[in-house]
């Protein structure tokens, strides 16, 4: 994009072959890539479609030639102290669709220090390896025994060869092609979606880079005044004050007080009896009250991380989906144990959610005489040797387990009605029976159940945020229309890097000078929002060319159609499929898609994605109108 931009219009890709960088080239990238998705999960995206899609058939999740994808948010490096996310994309082996991850990873900025808008690696080699990159170029060295490591230790070598590098490692979980295996972004997880495994696949156990310098905004003195202005409104909000306090584990007791807290592989939406006296309001201060470092996001001033200590060592959380997923979903309701857990499966390289999700699932089979040797119902320490297990395929149950919920019930043959996924991924921490446009943002969501894609529990828990006013958590009215705006609104912060924890003070109409600022393009609020909605579309279309198949993958599992909530302030409640049906029409409509989930040509062209598509995903593009001819 000429000398002097913030962005450099190119990216290194990195063609691995045998012991060896069989070849890396720089892939420069029209303007247009920019000005249509500024950045990290579009570009992302983006980039993995040209690589993987314009011609013959698309790699599988597993094969040499699905690339891995690592695009720093448009505002990394910025003085924006929220700007810290960076996208990792790939097909994914846990959905077999465009799998993606949000972490607040120092790689990202290491990236644009050397230049690159993005990294993608291709390929694999024979043995394991280290792809380092830096100013002498990008080149593998063999994993000098960290093969078999488990992250922790691993992460400790590498910085004792690779000084002063950023680091993103696999833990045996990924080695072994575990389909809910994360990557580690020096102690930031990329954890959905399995992208884990797309590392083990290609033998790489890390990948290592430093930069030189440091990107300079377009206009540097502009950038540092708007990025204080911002700043100080962030810092100062009570959202923050609370994040920094106590971390994200607060959210425990707004769920519970509505009674949308999974438990026990979501037979229970409350701690009610079950928890033998521990309170929400315990579980949500513990990691607060027992904070003994912080390990915040690269670049943030405002760190919600709680690092607590264990018998084991030290471990950043649990998390609020942690406290669940590897907590009340199995029924474990002491918060040392939950942190225990929690530092296992990073130490093992697993995504916490869809791990604890999956024994929570096997739990209810054991219990239901389906599953032999399945833990009972909160034995913490038999969830942890299965945790165990499952990394190294380890016995029949660990074997069953590594790639899943959905998969787990495939190769069993059963327990397919309680196996809670959507396109195969486990959901998150919120009972979208209670909440309404959760559940259709789970749906329809590109990557399967994810509360981040559309982030509506921040919409219908308050009954407000941004534009939105006055939302009933229960109400199926308008609710297509408000998880439309509202995944345009987080794609936002997805391209932009701007960490989501910043919603309540960080919008559009206050980024865009910021965003001009910082890149030298004219961004107005609504090419912000715009840069989302294209992201949302151009991985429809991605998700098309992979199989997706709307009529039968925008849905939602039986529990959440078919079995209402039976305590607690939610009572009585579930998703009526009829409701949902129209809910998702609705969607649809909104998008500027076909009845049956196909984007028009006409809603490709209007968000410029035209020019950008490789042929194989424009031509999937539908000309029929849709119901009112969508959402202009």
């Amino acid at each position: 994009m000429g000398s002097g931009s913030w962005f450099s219009g190119r990216g290194l890709v990195v063609e691995l072959d045998h012991g060896d960088v069989g070849r890396a080239y720089e892939l420069d990238l029209d303007p247009g890539y920019y000005r249509v998705l500024l950045g990290g999960r579009g570009l992302a995206g983006a980039v993995w479609a040209r690589l993987a899609l314009s011609s013959g058939e698309p790699p599988g999740a597993l094969e040499p030639g699905n690339p891995l994808v690592i695009a720093p948010g448009a505002l990394v490096g910025s003085p924006l102290s929220t700007a810290s996310k960076t996208a990792f994309a790939a097909r994914s082996p846990l959905t077999g669709l465009l799998g993606r991850a949000m972490a607040g990873a120092r790689l990202g900025l290491e990236l644009r220090r050397l230049g690159y808008d993005f990294l993608a690696v291709t390929g694999a080699l024979d043995e394991p390896g280290v792809l380092v990159l830096d100013s002498s170029g990008a080149r593998v060295e063999r994993a000098r025994g960290l093969w078999g490591l488990r992250v922790g230790e691993a992460r400790a070598r590498l910085r004792g060869l690779y000084r002063g590098y950023a680091e993103a490692v696999i833990g045996p979980a990924g080695e072994n092609l575990s389909a809910i295996a994360m990557i580690d972004a020096n102690g930031r997880q990329a954890g959905r979606t399995g992208l884990g495994a797309v590392m083990g696949s290609k033998r790489l156990k890390a990948i290592v880079a430093r930069g030189e310098g440091f990107p300079r905004p377009a206009r540097p003195a502009e950038a540092r005044r708007l990025a204080g202005e911002l700043n100080r409104l962030t810092h100062s909000h009570p959202a923050s004050r609370g994040l920094v306090e106590y971390g994200t584990p607060l959210m425990a007791e707004y769920t519970d007080a509505l009674g949308v807290l999974p438990s026990m592989n979501w037979r229970r939406s409350t701690l009610g009896s079950w928890c033998r006296g521990a309170t929400a309001g315990n579980l949500a201060r513990y990691a607060g009250r027992s904070r003994v470092a912080r390990n915040p996001c690269v670049g943030c001033g405002r760190p919600c991380s709680q690092v607590v200590g264990t018998p084991e060592g030290r471990v950043d959380g649990p998390e609020y989906e942690t406290l669940y997923s590897l907590g009340t979903d199995i029924g474990v309701c002491d918060p040392q144990a939950v942190a225990r857990l929690n530092l296992l499966a990073d130490e093992l390289g697993f995504d916490t959610i869809s791990a604890g999700a999956t024994i929570a699932w096997a739990m209810e089979a054991g219990e239901r005489g389906l599953l032999e040797g399945a833990p009972r119902w909160g034995d913490w320490e038999a969830a942890a040797r299965l945790l165990e297990d499952m990394a190294y395929r380890r016995g029949g149950l660990g074997s069953l387990l590594a790639d899943g919920v959905r998969r787990a019930a495939e190769r069993l043959g059963a327990g397919g009605e309680f196996a809670l996924h959507v396109k195969g991924l486990e959901p998150p921490a919120y009972d979208a029976r209670g909440l309404k446009g959760m559940a259709l943002g789970y749906a329809v969501s590109s990557r399967g159940a994810d509360h981040l894609t559309s982030g509506a529990y921040a919409a219908e828990i308050p009954g407000r945020l941004w534009r939105l006013r006055g939302v009933d958590r229960l109400s199926y009215e308008g609710k297509g229309v408000m998880v439309k705006v509202l995944e345009d609104l987080m794609g936002f912060y997805d391209n932009t890097g701007i960490c989501k924890f910043s919603r309540y003070t960080l919008h559009p109409e206050n980024v865009a000078p910021l965003a001009s600022a910082v890149t030298g393009l004219d961004l107005a609020p609504g090419d912000l929002l715009a840069s989302g909605e294209a992201t949302v579309n151009l991985e429809r279309l991605v998700n098309l060319a992979l199989g997706l198949r709307p009529e039968v993958d925008d849905w939602l599992p039986p529990r959440m159609t078919g079995e209402p909530i039976g305590e607690g302030p939610s009572r009585g409640e579930v998703v009526d499929p009829e409701r949902l049906r129209g809910m998702i029409l609705e969607y649809y409509a909104a998008r500027g898609w076909t009845p049956s989930g196909v984007p028009l040509e006409a809603t490709i062209a209007r968000l410029g994605l035209d020019r950008l598509l490789p042929e194989a995903l424009a031509s999937i593009a539908s000309g029929a109108p849709g119901p009112g001819g969508g959402v202009q």
